[in-house]
């Protein structure tokens, strides 16, 4: 009697639809770029603050500034993450989703065109806050998508963002 409980309780198990593993692919691509754009900032930081500050890469000054955008980048990131639920329950996973990866998509194109230390700072900044908040908007709607498989599918897509660190590396 337990045994059939059990069973009739639980959701059968099926394998995903196409429609489920093309969300589940544009995910785990999705997550692998948010690493990459992440980890490509202490590349491209250095030779860009002394580009724009006109001075050797290896300077005190440069470094000093470079130092100073990777904690502000990340505190961005952080605060806006934390408050990433509250922004998707209040206008909307898809809204905020499309929102975030706008923003993320923008900035570092932004970051690219700035004519000056503070404009590329800033543009960092907003490409931390875009993927932060994306993270926390991508995982909750997936989680919503796929409630009787939410562990695999999260853990599957989790591991894609791993391999943006080897993509930056490579």
């Amino acid at each position: 009697h337990t045994a059939r409980m059990e069973s009739s309780s639980s959701p059968p198990a099926k394998g995903f639809t196409l429609t489920q593993w093309l969300v589940i692919a544009v995910a785990a691509i999705g997550f692998l770029f948010d690493t990459y754009e992440l980890l490509m900032t202490p590349l491209v930081g250095v030779p860009a603050i002394a580009e724009l500050m006109k001075l050797p890469p290896g300077h005190p000054v440069v470094t000093k500034t470079f130092g100073q955008m990777i904690w502000m980048t990340a505190l961005c990131g952080g605060i806006f993450g934390l408050i990433g639920g509250w922004l998707i329950d209040r206008f909307g996973r898809k809204r905020i989703l499309a929102l975030s990866i706008f923003a993320y998509a923008f900035s570092p194109f932004a970051a690219a065109y700035a004519t000056n230390v503070t404009a590329f700072i800033v543009f960092r900044c907003t490409t931390f806050v875009g993927v932060c908040v994306e993270f926390i908007a991508a995982i909750t709607w997936l989680a919503e998508l796929f409630p009787h498989k939410r562990e695999r599918v999260l853990g599957w897509t989790q591991a894609f963002a791993s391999l943006g660190g080897v993509l930056v590396t490579w």
